[in-house]
């Protein structure tokens, strides 16, 4: 498990389910500022495949924290450490998932076409991942090992790209305009309430990130 949090730098943990025969891999969702920073990286991206595939684009910012998560597992062995880790149990012969909420499922998503090629058997359950998360080509791609999951009204999966970039051109310009410290500026954007009213717990928030 790493807890370490940046910009398109996002947690995630490995984790060996003994009872479906699955090696986990979680990514968490948009939890502080440099999360939400990293939501607003809503550009398209190319997919950073081998061979490309230019028409496979990505949100920018969840694909950087795929590819960052890609190279964690690769340069620290992990997923082979959980393959290994009980022969007696069978777990060499597990197969892969990958799951993540919000923002990590979207980079789960993404996380999961990256690693297609080497893991052929792979799945991906991703809940209420944002709108606007890859091009036609790559959802049509990933249809067969990829299920998204949305409950109820959540906003976020039915978010288009383009009020995404609304959104973050709106921020860019508040920040701009605004005395007070970038993340103050953010939180109260961000927040469905009246700033004043929820001045202390911005203020907490701030202080702890």
């Amino acid at each position: 498990v790493t807890y370490h949090v940046d910009i398109g730098e996002t947690p995630f943990f490995v984790a060996v389910d003994y009872a479906r025969e699955k090696i986990v891999v979680s990514i968490r969702g948009t939890l502080s500022m440099k999360d939400v920073l990293t939501d607003l990286n809503a550009e398209g991206e190319v997919l950073p495949l081998n061979p490309p595939r230019e028409e496979f684009l990505g949100h920018k910012g969840m694909v950087q924290a795929a590819v960052y998560i890609k190279n964690k597992l690769q340069e620290e062995n992990l997923i082979e450490k959980a393959l290994s880790h009980n022969a007696a149990r069978g777990t060499q012969d597990y197969g892969l998932v990958l799951v993540g909420h919000s923002l990590g499922a979207g980079t789960a998503a993404i996380l999961a076409i990256l690693l297609k090629q080497e893991y052929a058997n792979l799945q991906c359950f991703s809940y209420s991942p944002p709108g606007g998360l890859l091009s036609m080509p790559a959802v049509e791609y990933s249809k067969d090992f990829i299920t998204s999951v949305v409950v109820g009204k959540d906003a976020v999966p039915r978010i288009g790209l383009h009020q995404m970039e609304s959104l973050r051109a709106d921020l860019i310009n508040a920040i701009q305009q605004s005395i007070d410290p970038k993340w103050k500026t953010i939180a109260c954007n961000m927040i469905c309430c009246c700033c004043e009213k929820k001045k202390k717990s911005v203020i907490r928030m701030g202080e702890k990130d």
